[in-house]
């Protein structure tokens, strides 16, 4: 299993959003497009952009119809509210407070595999021995960070800085079960994995970040089947499951109080919205009408 699909889902305190094995779609709509529109009679118009959790310039400096939409909206609602006492909490969940370090549960041989990564992605051994086996995994899965000032944090700002409501569909607790509700043994899976991945990192975000650049959620898709088929089908079937399908459930349900108050602009990572289950399609079935806006 390869990285790529990350980059389009969660984990802020990373600067990351993850996504899932999408699969091929029943229906006939082509969705592309970042920014939709979310209508049903009776109701002011919501907005939907899907995120991907990048420095890049060029993704977190916001285009007209994106700042518009964020501009005219009475309230925010973000997967998580990216608030410095959120972050701290996702940062603190990455920690071993007990039991064995992280050279015990890697093994000798993984573990001194992994010390030289994580050093080039700016953590020391010193740090990197209380970290979890996931935590690991997901450093190694996303650039690294220098700004901090990925898109989904841009977005939190200037809600803030606009007087909005900011609300979050999920909390800081769940989102961080994700990844801490797998096996030591996938987790285990999961640096092993990474490592295998990790020169090719660079890579494969300069595919993603083209392909969102574009606005293509088709290309980021075929770019995250492709890689999910690369590593255990099993393990990545498990974390599908739970990063993707179970949450697209929850976030959808989580949105209905600001769909029904109208005028909502909702952000969550793009691969949370092509495919037979994801967002868009389940708001459809829920009797709204879905349209790109950009």
């Amino acid at each position: 299993m390869k990285h790529g699909w990350l980059a389009l889902l969660l984990a802020p305190w990373l600067g990351i959003a993850y996504a899932e094995q999408v699969p091929a779609p029943a229906q006939t709509h082509v969705d592309q497009g970042l920014l939709w529109r979310i209508e049903k009679p009776g109701v002011a118009p919501s907005h939907l952009l899907g995120t991907m959790h990048s420095e890049d310039p060029q993704i977190v400096a916001l285009p007209e119809p994106v700042s518009k939409a964020l501009r005219d909206a009475d309230r925010v609602t973000l997967e998580v509210i990216l608030d410095p006492h959120s972050l701290a909490a996702m940062s603190a969940t990455t920690q071993i407070t007990q039991g064995p370090e992280l050279p015990a549960l890697l093994g000798e041989d993984l573990y001194r595999k992994t010390v030289p990564a994580m050093a080039a992605q700016g953590v020391p051994e010193q740090s990197l021995r209380t970290l979890k086996p996931w935590a690991v995994a997901m450093t190694l899965m996303v650039p690294k960070t220098n700004t901090g000032l990925f898109l989904d944090r841009v977005l939190y700002l200037e809600a803030l800085a606009k007087g909005k409501p900011i609300a979050g569909l999920e909390t800081a607790a769940e989102q961080m079960e994700v990844f801490n509700g797998l096996s030591l043994e996938d987790q285990v899976a999961l640096v092993a994995d990474s490592l295998r991945s990790f020169p090719a990192l660079d890579k494969m975000y300069a595919e993603l970040n083209a392909a969102y650049a574009r606005r293509d959620l088709v290309a980021i898709t075929d770019i995250n089947n492709a890689a999910m088929r690369e590593g255990d089908p099993g393990l990545a079937q498990r974390f599908s499951a739970r990063a993707i399908t179970d949450r697209n459930k929850r976030m959808v349900e989580r949105m209905q109080p600001g769909l029904q108050q109208g005028n909502t602009f909702f952000a969550v990572g793009a691969l949370h919205l092509p495919g037979q289950d994801g967002i868009l399609e389940s708001l459809r079935r829920k009797g709204y009408r879905v349209t790109a806006v950009y």
